[in-house]
């Protein structure tokens, strides 16, 4: 069960309380000789909140002999969160190439009369809306089709689970973690605004936006409470692999509007609807719709298509505002080219992330790797592995958009908020991430007085809210930040 009280979008932290103390401190202290730095980080990880977690560091000079600065569990095998992203855009930036485009084609062959036996084929397109739909349908009347004898939804490019099977199943009822399938249609997403109504009266659910299959059968347990009384937290769950939403909890009249955004778990059922009636709105009429996740060889020409953004801009969108969904789009992408016949997408994207780290010079075979975005608990991953995969992507070919899908901090991402004001605005550009417990950011950072460095910090088995890790993250890289040349 979902309390729904955590489940509000992750705000980053400002610089407030001790954060703002120690950026008081850090403007007034001239330096920071290099020879001290161990023994300052040291202290700030030997004190409380961080004493009783398990942290690893590790802090490089850039460039292609680095020299360590700190290293505390480097070689730990850690939970990293989001900081997973940064193993599957390098690893995609180097196999796919920042160009590199998601295709939706729709294969057949007109026959008399336009009559034609259509087949939709997916490739775990992110960014596919039902707008594209009615581009595909436009591009068939243009190749001559009058009428669809079977439409066939090809499901089947990024074989085995669409929900990965390592999530919490809390985590899957939300667009955060929506199924990543080869015909995703606006995201898997739907979002539902919750209201009160009068006293003693269920909460209103208004969903945003329909269904191309129809909304989301839902079983409405909620109840509008008098202004000023406690309301219970609102819930949402799915029992088994129910479709039906129950929705419990209570709201005061009067109160705002709150939306939420829910994974649609039958994503395929919602494209086929939608290509259907798409299809029959231009007047072409469908015989028969059957949805395959069996892979078969096709014959017949392509008569219409959409790409996707580029691997470029899609790793911006995975990096620099974290974006589970891109990031396992590209994460199963990657495992279903370097396999000839995958079994299980996820399973085979691990695999290839860890193959082609490896080529390119990175440690990586010790790593675990259930997904591409870091919503598995059961990903493992060293601080170390980290800091050598951005120090690789610094003389990449690629590089350069690994570089800019980066947030930057007080500027961009998920770090727009973090570090604003500080030294360190604008100088830093990484991957932050968080779990329950969990919290890390890795990265590039210039300190105004010293070279430029690599970084990786993650967090692990805290009993501290995400917002306080943060605040000691930033706190530590603020130290950092004071460090100078030449003493």
């Amino acid at each position: 069960m979902a309390n729904l009280r955590g489940l509000r979008a992750v705000g980053v932290a400002a610089a407030t309380g001790s954060l703002a103390f120690l950026v008081a401190i850090a403007d007034a202290k001239a330096s920071l000789c290099p020879a001290q730095l161990a023994t300052q980080l040291d202290a700030a990880l030997d004190q409380a909140p961080l004493a009783t977690a398990y942290v690893g560091l590790v802090l490089q000079t850039q460039g292609a002999t680095p020299r360590t600065l700190y290293n505390r569990n480097g070689d730990r095998l850690l939970t990293p969160a989001s900081n997973i992203k940064l193993l599957t855009t390098a690893a995609a930036a180097h196999s796919l190439g920042a160009d590199y485009r998601l295709r939706t084609s729709v294969y057949g062959m007109p026959g008399p009369g336009g009559s034609t036996m259509l087949r939709v084929v997916g490739r775990g397109d992110p960014s596919f809306t039902i707008a594209q739909i009615d581009d595909l349908v436009q591009q068939l009347t243009q190749a001559g089709v009058r009428q669809v004898s079977r439409l066939i939804i090809d499901d089947s490019y990024f074989p085995g689970f669409a929900t990965n099977p390592t999530w919490e199943w809390e985590d899957a009822q939300f667009a955060y973690a929506a199924p990543v399938n080869s015909l995703i249609l606006d995201r898997n997403a739907v979002a539902v605004q919750v209201a009160p109504t009068q006293v003693g009266r269920p909460l209103s659910l208004a969903w945003l936006r329909g269904l191309p299959a129809g909304p989301l059968p839902v079983v409405n347990e909620t109840t509008t409470v008098a202004a000023g009384a406690v309301a219970v937290p609102l819930s949402l769950w799915r029992t088994g692999d129910s479709p039906t939403l129950r929705v419990t909890g209570q709201m005061t009249t009067g109160s705002n509007p709150r939306t939420l955004n829910l994974a649609v778990l039958n994503p395929a059922q919602q494209f086929a609807s939608a290509m259907e009636q798409a299809l029959r709105q231009r007047s072409l009429p469908v015989g028969q719709t059957v949805i395959t996740q069996t892979s078969t060889p096709i014959s017949a020409p392509e008569l219409a298509a959409v790409e996707s953004p580029s691997v470029g801009e899609l790793m911006r969108w995975a990096n620099r505002d974290s974006d589970n969904l891109y990031a396992e789009a590209l994460f199963k992408t990657l495992g279903v080219t370097a396999t000839a016949a995958p079994t299980e997408a996820s399973q085979a994207g691990g695999e290839a992330v860890k193959t082609v780290l490896t080529d390119m010079g990175v440690a990586a075979t010790a790593l675990r790797l259930a997904d591409g975005s870091g919503l598995s608990r059961h990903n493992l991953v060293s601080p170390l592995v980290l800091v050598e995969t951005l120090q690789v992507m610094t003389r990449h070919p690629q590089g350069g958009a690994f570089r800019q899908s980066l947030a930057i901090a007080g500027q961009s991402g998920t770090l727009s908020n973090r570090l604003r004001g500080t030294a360190l605005e604008g100088r830093l550009q990484g991957k932050s991430g968080a779990l329950t417990g969990n919290v890390s950011l890795s990265g590039y950072v210039q300190p105004p007085n010293y070279q430029p460095l690599v970084f990786s910090i993650v967090i692990n088995h805290s009993n501290q809210p995400a917002s306080r890790l943060r605040e000691q993250i930033d706190q530590l890289l603020l130290l950092v930040a004071q460090l100078q040349e030449g003493c």
